[in-house]
């Protein structure tokens, strides 16, 4: 197994995190305060990322101009997230419920280059299955504030049968 699977079933279990932890900072601080902060936090986060480990070409690299822009743009989502955080304890908003962005913005790169490694189709399905296994998890033991919500044999066959998928899909040769 390489990167491109590992990366494949991060991206899945990040998934699968995603909307637990969308949906707890949506019921503290409504959907736009919710989607205020994901997509801020995403966006320093991309920026950070692109000043810190950016490997395009030079000519495809942003210009000056651009590259002010976008730190700007970072500082700004920096200072709303900090209102926002300021307003946080009062509204009871755990500690988890900020990482829809950053997990957001990690997704993005997980699925990069698990395609760039195992193709559209392998990284997809590999992707999926981790998490529809993550997903199982959460329910299993109710995580992110939700209730618990046992494994049945159905879903446990379900499983099976997307885990077989996933090997017949992705293995090499």
């Amino acid at each position: 197994m390489n990167v491109g699977f590992w990366a494949a079933a991060a991206t899945g279990v990040l998934i699968a995190i995603i909307g637990p932890v969308n949906a707890a900072l949506q019921a503290r601080l409504g959907t736009w305060g919710m989607v205020a902060v994901v997509h801020l936090l995403g966006l320093v986060v991309g920026v950070l990322g692109l000043a810190l480990f950016e490997r395009a070409p030079q000519a495809a690299r942003p210009d000056g101009v651009l590259r002010m822009l976008l730190l700007a743009g970072a500082l700004l989502a920096l200072v709303v997230f900090a209102w926002v955080i300021r307003a946080a304890p009062g509204q009871g908003v755990p500690v988890f419920a900020f990482l829809g962005g950053i997990l957001g913005a990690l997704v993005v790169v997980g699925t990069i280059i698990a395609i760039q490694h195992l193709g559209v189709l392998a990284a997809l399905v590999t992707i999926v299955a981790s998490q529809l296994l993550a997903a199982a998890l959460i329910d299993q033991f109710g995580l992110f504030e939700l209730p618990a919500i046992a494994m049945t044999p159905a879903r446990a066959l379900g499983l099976l049968l997307m885990l077989a998928g996933v090997f017949l899909v992705a293995r090499e040769g």
